[in-house]
């Protein structure tokens, strides 16, 4: 079914769906949140997902994205919308969930053993992208007493000689990679792998000799930002990227109590979600 988007552009947007499968409710009700709004023009479907999600306020993406056709095809078969723009290579599908950008094509295609394992690293991946250096404050600013002693001497060793306090220390590292991966993105494609690669090295060590950061902060935000390429969905890695920096803030203040607060405020908010009438939980 074809529409019409943009005052101006007069942009073709149509939603691709079997009619004996999808729900005829949330058709309308696509089509409705498409029309809903007046815009001069729209230049891409990223424009369009803006615009219609309900909660523009939250980080958490309300529409799914491929660039994969055998993706939207299986998308379409589960019952599901993918709304297409002209001229955009990204197709949109919804309704989502949580469940479904944990998910990836290759999940299909592989034994379910395999896909299982796959898919719980990538829920542990997106718990840890979020909570981890929170936790890792958490832990050293209010909590030694979880740790063991031999663990914990290293930790105090590792920080000798670091003028800096433990949430100066990561929010440094922290800040220092999301700039190399920004730097990264934006140069041509095999110099922003290699700047990516080499700069985190140099850096790191760099920072370390100079007694900046110690360590073990340079281990944490490593793994860190593994976790958070391990999340199939780049919008929805966001998410965590971002609520990140509010774990590492509330647990800097109130520690681990500070820490089940973010989870619980996270976990109200993504109950409160919804998808085109779909729990973001379900």
């Amino acid at each position: 079914r074809g529409l019409k988007a943009g005052i101006r552009s007069n942009t073709n947007v149509y939603l691709v769906y079997v009619e004996d499968l999808a729900n005829p409710g949330l058709v309308k009700e696509i089509e409705k949140r498409l029309q809903d709004f007046t815009i001069d023009g729209i230049l891409d479907s990223g424009m369009l997902e803006q615009l219609a999600e309900k909660k523009w306020y939250s980080p958490f993406p309300q529409f799914q994205t491929t660039q994969r056709p055998d993706r939207a095809a299986m998308a379409v078969l589960e019952g599901r919308v993918i709304v297409m723009c002209d001229n955009s290579p990204i197709g949109l599908i919804l309704p989502t969930d949580y469940n479904s950008f944990i998910r990836t094509s290759d999940d299909y295609y592989s034994r379910f053993e395999i896909a299982t394992f796959g898919r719980i690293l990538r829920y542990l991946a997106s718990f840890f992208a979020m909570t981890l250096p929170g936790f890792y404050l958490a832990v050293t600013n209010f909590h030694t007493q979880i740790l063991p002693t031999t663990l914990l001497l290293s930790f105090a060793e590792a920080r000798q000689g670091v003028p800096f306090p433990a949430v100066v220390e990561v929010l440094i590292m922290e800040l220092s990679f999301e700039l190399l991966r920004e730097a990264g993105v934006r140069l041509p494609g095999a110099m922003g792998n290699t700047i990516g690669i080499v700069g985190g090295l140099i850096i790191g060590q760099a920072a370390v000799e100079a007694n900046l950061v110690s360590p073990i902060v340079v281990i944490v935000i490593s793994f860190t930002a593994l976790c958070s390429f391990a999340i199939p969905n780049e919008e929805f890695a966001t998410a965590f990227r971002i609520l990140k920096f509010f774990f590492i803030g509330i647990c800097a203040w109130l520690g681990y109590f500070g820490m089940l607060l973010g989870l619980l405020a996270v976990l109200t908010h993504l109950s409160h979600l919804t998808s085109f009438g779909i729990p973001y939980l379900m």
